[in-house]
């Protein structure tokens, strides 16, 4: 055993000696035979005319004079220039060179006769040395000894046949078939053979102890991926799967965690290596995939924080060795390597799942930190691995997030200074260990964008957003992460001091890359907009994390206004969008709490509100106004949308506390409520559709429609149904005139048919008509509810009887409204209003007729029809007159509304 295990710590240490010296042998041997095929491939596309043509001017030398060659040390290296061959050589070289053949499509027949038929028997050999064992075993003819012998024997045989066949001129012209070449097969099932033979060895009959199978396993798997170099690409992956389940195959009372990570070490170096050799990307993604599955299964089955993390580090060294700094040579090539960054992104988070599963200790720490910096230094140097600058955030931001901080605060003892700071001081190594760490990696990450984005020669597009994106957002997101771990969301100065600080860093960045931009380089605008997007994105976070409720709603609206300000002094095109971030975040804090000051009832509700919904929707409003004077875009309509909306919501909750005394929880509603709810809806909708004519924007436009649209339900449903008196009973406020009636009604028709006459967008020219008709119903309610609240005895308006003074001052009150609105059409040529009159007119007459005749008696009869008769005479001496009596005036058409025809009304 002594023996196996001394064999085993030699290969050990020589198999990664070997393995290096033979990489870089290959590749010195590689560039020579490239070199060699290059100007082969240059004299093969020469045609033959064209070297005749070439020499033919060259008078021949008799035999006799030919002298001998020189000796090969005498020979004189031609420089590169002379072997240039002439401009009239090399176009007809051009013209005549042929072009490749393509590679004909495979029939069936030979699929299955040159490709299946090799793969088959390869296969059936493998098998037969396992049934031969079988059989022998079942017969009891051979011990276990000799069984192993015959099967490694058997195994050795084929491989000796495989390679003897490649080497053989005969049957490698005839197997042209890379994935079906027959070497290649024997030697998969002689290596096949070797797996089983060991591994039988040593768990079938214990001829071999678990040290001496495993260094046999690893030796067979990586001896495999050798042959591959030689037999075809799909060997190593034969050989890269035996290598990694080795360690499965193999069990140990004791495991030794520390050996079968040099194991993988070694295994995954030696795959990189056949990998960058070869140019089998896939190999390299196979054996990381690997390495990394193996190291998370180490973390979560124990590995201490120390080899873990040495683990991870060198897989890391290795991968940027192999994968980066061997293939990215200039480093400016700014096309993207998603493999290698792939890779990197796996190993960053082994490192963060290393620090999660040992409990943060302080070796899992530095590791991760070891790690992030040999990320940033790759993203430095190689703009095609600078998203690792991202991934380098992101393992920062990880690393924060599931940092137990509380957990081990509660671990410490605790001392008993009482002052502001003693919340933190029960934990000061935790919070100082976790406060190094986010300071660190923030540092880190905007020193490494400074470093590439001020150095030469420029940094690409993708390196340069990259390195800007990851600078001015990972620090930022980290703050906020540190802020949850260690507050729980709850208000601090310190962490809105560091918010602050690093607002004003980043705004001292904007104005220098600001200041490097150059006319026509639109690549410069990056890192100055994202900069200066950092630095709106702290400041809203120094107001959340130091304000609560309606001073941050405030705060995050001056923050928009004072952005939209620097934006007009300095055209940087993200703070625009940074005034629209800013308004989505107020329109979620007030749709998460729509009572943005916590005061639901009280004398203060009144200022709370005004604050709370006045001053954002007054900010974003003239923000709209300084964003428009650069430009119209998205940013314009969201600061738009943010100050109608905080404007109607200012509206509604001043009407609510007002109706109800300051207490925005009464569950009911009220008339007055309804009623300066349903005017507020058509103010809006007359405001903003007078803003749309001076400023085209679709927020207005739309705006207007929805408030009209609300305040037509509104109208119909609360107005008519919900809290009609006639209905509900309730008793009305107020005196004779001014009353809630009027509030309710009056107010809102008036208003109604003000936005009745302004044309909404053409296909929606069904709203001036039903909004004409709800205005005419409002005035009608208006006044018939005013005269019931007058002749009414009882606060219920629905309990006394109709007396005939009522009635009578029904039907004059109904002609007085009909003559009004007659008046109002003449004047403004308004023919919608003289048809509301003459439908009015008609209501009261068929009321005349076929209600008062029969229940008014006496005087309030003959007064109802005289009065009736008399108006009725006087209109149609008015019509006769001034409409259809043949004057000037009468040949005139009515005049349109204002926005009549047009389509930016709302």
């Amino acid at each position: 055993m002594d023996e196996w295990i001394a064999l085993g710590i030699i290969a050990l240490i020589a198999l990664p000696v070997m393995a290096i010296s033979a990489f870089i042998m290959s590749l010195g041997a590689r560039r020579r035979i490239r070199a060699l095929e290059s100007r082969l491939s240059l004299l093969e596309q020469r045609p033959p005319a064209v070297f005749g043509a070439a020499v033919s001017p060259i008078a021949p030398f008799p035999i006799a004079d030919i002298e001998t060659p020189a000796p090969e040390a005498d020979i004189v290296a031609v420089p590169p220039e002379a072997e240039e061959p002439p401009p009239e050589l090399i176009a007809a070289s051009q013209e005549t060179a042929p072009t490749a053949p393509k590679r004909p499509k495979e029939s069936f027949e030979q699929k299955l006769g040159a490709r299946w038929a090799v793969w088959v028997g390869g296969l059936a050999l493998a098998l037969g040395a396992i049934f031969l064992v079988r059989f022998s075993i079942e017969a009891g003819l051979l011990g276990p000894g000799v069984r192993i012998a015959f099967g490694a024997l058997f195994s050795i045989a084929l491989l000796a046949l495989g390679e003897w066949l490649r080497r053989s001129d005969r049957i490698t012209a005839i197997s042209r078939i890379p994935a079906a070449n027959v070497p290649g097969i024997l030697t998969a099932a002689g290596t096949v053979g070797l797996f089983a033979t060991v591994y039988a060895a040593y768990s079938l009959y214990g001829l071999i102890g678990p040290m001496a199978a495993f260094i046999l396993l690893a030796l067979i798997g990586m001896a495999t991926m050798a042959a591959a170099g030689l037999h075809g690409a799909w060997l190593s992956g034969l050989g890269l799967v035996g290598s990694y389940v080795t360690p499965l195959l193999i069990t140990s009372d004791n495991p030794n965690i520390l050996a079968l990570m040099i194991y993988l070490i070694v295994v995954t170096a030696f795959a990189f290596a056949l990998a960058r050799l070869r140019l089998w990307r896939w190999l390299a993604i196979a054996a990381s995939v690997a390495a990394i599955l193996w190291g998370a299964a180490m973390v979560m089955a124990g590995a201490g924080a120390i080899e873990s993390g040495i683990y991870a580090i060198v897989l890391l060294a290795l991968a940027s060795v192999f994968l980066v700094v061997d293939v990215q040579r200039d480093g400016t090539a700014d096309r993207p390597d998603w493999f290698a960054v792939g890779v990197l992104a796996g190993l960053a988070a082994l490192l963060v799942l290393g620090a999660v599963a040992r409990d943060y200790a302080s070796a899992s720490i530095a590791a991760s930190l070891i790690g992030g910096a040999m990320l940033l230094l790759l993203a430095r140097r190689h703009d095609a691995v600078a998203f690792v600058s991202p991934l380098a955030a992101a393992e920062l931001v990880a690393l924060l997030f599931f940092w137990p901080a509380a957990a081990q605060a509660a671990r410490e003892p605790v001392t008993y200074i009482v002052d502001s700071l003693s919340t933190y001081f029960p934990l000061p190594d935790a919070i100082r260990m976790f406060g190094i760490v986010g300071l660190l990696g923030a540092a880190a990450l905007i020193a490494t964008a400074l470093a590439r984005l001020l150095a030469k020669p420029n940094a690409g597009p993708f390196a340069t957003s990259a390195h800007a994106g990851a600078a001015s957002a990972g620090p930022v997101v980290a703050a906020i992460v540190a802020y949850l771990r260690i507050t729980g969301f709850v208000s601090s100065i310190g962490f809105a001091a560091i918010a602050l600080a690093l607002a004003a860093l980043y705004a001292v960045l904007t104005e220098r890359f600001a200041r490097r931009e150059r006319p026509g380089k639109a690549l410069d605008q990056v890192p100055t907009g994202l900069f200066a997007a950092g630095a709106i994105a702290a400041i809203a976070c120094a107001m959340t994390m130091a304000l609560e409720g309606g001073i941050l709603t405030t705060a995050l609206a001056l923050a928009a206004l004072g952005a939209a300000w620097v934006q007009l002094r300095r055209p940087i095109g993200v703070l625009r969008y940074g005034v629209a971030v800013l308004a989505l975040l107020v329109l979620a804090r007030v749709a998460w709490d729509p009572y943005i000051f916590g005061i639901r009832s009280g004398g203060g509700v009144y200022l709370s509100i005004l604050i709370g919904y006045g001053i954002p929707a007054a900010a974003f409003a003239v923000a709209s106004v300084l964003l428009r004077r650069v430009r119209v875009d998205r940013a314009v309509f969201a600061a738009e949308a943010l100050a109608v909306i905080m404007a109607a919501l200012l509206v509604v909750f001043e009407i609510r506390a007002i109706v109800f005394g300051g207490d925005l929880l009464t569950p009911a509603t009220a008339l007055s409520e309804q009623g300066l709810t349903t005017a507020a809806a058509f103010a809006f909708a007359l405001g903003l559709s007078r803003l749309a004519q001076s400023r085209p924007s679709p927020v207005f436009r739309l705006g207007g429609v929805l408030a009209r649209i609300l305040g037509l339900l509104n109208a119909v449903i609360g107005l008519g149904f919900v809290v009609n008196p006639l209905l509900t009973g309730d008793p009305v406020g107020g005196g004779a005139v001014l009353n809630e009636i009027l509030l309710a009604y009056g107010l809102p028709a008036v208003l109604a048919g003000l936005v009745a006459f302004r044309a909404p967008p053409a296909q929606l020219r069904w709203l001036q008509t039903a909004t004409g008709a709800v205005a005419l119903i409002l005035a009608f309610m208006a006044v018939t509810l005013e005269i019931r609240f007058l002749f009414s005895i009882s606060p219920d308006l629905s309990r006394d009887a109709v007396g005939s003074a009522e009635s009578y001052a029904y039907s004059a009150a109904w002609l007085a409204l009909g003559i009004l609105l007659l008046a109002f059409g003449l004047v403004f040529r308004q023919r919608a209003a003289r048809l509301a009159s003459a439908l009015l007119i008609v209501v009261t007459v068929l009321k005349v007729f076929l209600i008062d005749m029969s229940n008014l008696e006496g005087v309030w009869r003959a007064l109802s029809f005289m009065g009736l008769g008399a108006v009725l005479i006087g209109i149609g001496l008015v019509y006769q007159r001034l409409l259809f009596g043949g004057s000037k005036s009468a040949s005139e058409p009515d005049e349109t509304p204002p926005e009549a025809g047009a389509t930016t009304g709302a």
